[in-house]
């Protein structure tokens, strides 16, 4: 999508990381909800973490599973990180405190601070928890006290992108693709952002359906056309 495209009172770097601020911080969410059953069970040693890691295209340099459980949510120098999906969230929005408001910017802090604690800590299991409930609240403040619907849209833009993106990439909740696909054309429809209508309506209309998603060629087409679409950070 051209971020030049829009008639909004905010600056083009303003929309691309309301956008991002939405991507990363569903990134932690909905990566932390599936890593906490690998953590919880690496002992078990029956998670494939090559197969995992290419089905989400990031790099593979990790020696067993418990290398990749410690940097996989650790490492900051690994750009796929969980650690370095919640640094990006917290950059854009103390980028935007003056937009979406500083109580929704401390639970990004929150969920920052957590995450960075839960390396030294006892009980991982619960400050991963943590910083799920703290992103959640993050959500629940943006829909709840930002007035200006393009704001907040925007935000649920790149919220629905990155879980759809999940989804499809991992073959999950396949269920609920379909109203995944509806909430991210109801989010676009309340921003200023000009789309492609022909692509929305491939994205959000018939290659949802459940029929259709089943099918891998449409899986991978759907794919496409979300991740082509987007401006990347």
């Amino acid at each position: 999508m051209d971020f030049s495209e829009i008639t909004t009172s905010l600056t083009l770097k303003q929309v691309d990381s309301l956008y991002w601020l939405g991507r990363y911080a569903e990134r932690v969410l909905s990566t932390l909800r599936v890593f906490m059953r690998v953590y919880d069970s690496q002992l078990d040693n029956n998670f494939d973490f090559s197969e995992y890691c290419q089905n989400l295209d990031i790099y593979n340099g990790f020696t067993d599973l418990k290398d990749f459980c410690n940097r996989y949510a650790f490492d900051k120098s690994y750009a796929s990180s969980i650690s370095c999906s919640m640094m990006r969230a917290y950059d854009n929005a103390i980028m935007l405190r003056d937009i979406i408001g500083s109580e929704a910017l401390s639970y990004i802090e929150m969920a920052q601070r957590t995450l960075l604690d839960s390396e030294f800590s006892r009980t991982p299991m619960l400050m991963f928890q943590k910083v799920i409930d703290y992103i959640m609240g993050f959500y629940g403040v943006i829909s709840d006290t930002i007035i200006d619907r393009n704001i907040r849209n925007i935000i649920l833009c790149g919220h629905g992108v990155e879980r759809l993106d999940f989804y499809l990439r991992l073959g999950i909740n396949e269920n609920k693709v379909q109203f995944e696909c509806r909430r991210l054309a109801q989010a676009f429809s309340y921003t200023d952002i000009s789309v492609d209508k022909f692509t929305i309506s491939k994205i959000c209309g018939e290659l949802c359906e459940a029929d259709n998603v089943q099918d891998y060629a449409d899986k991978m087409l759907l794919l496409q056309l979300i991740d082509g679409y987007f401006v990347s950070q």
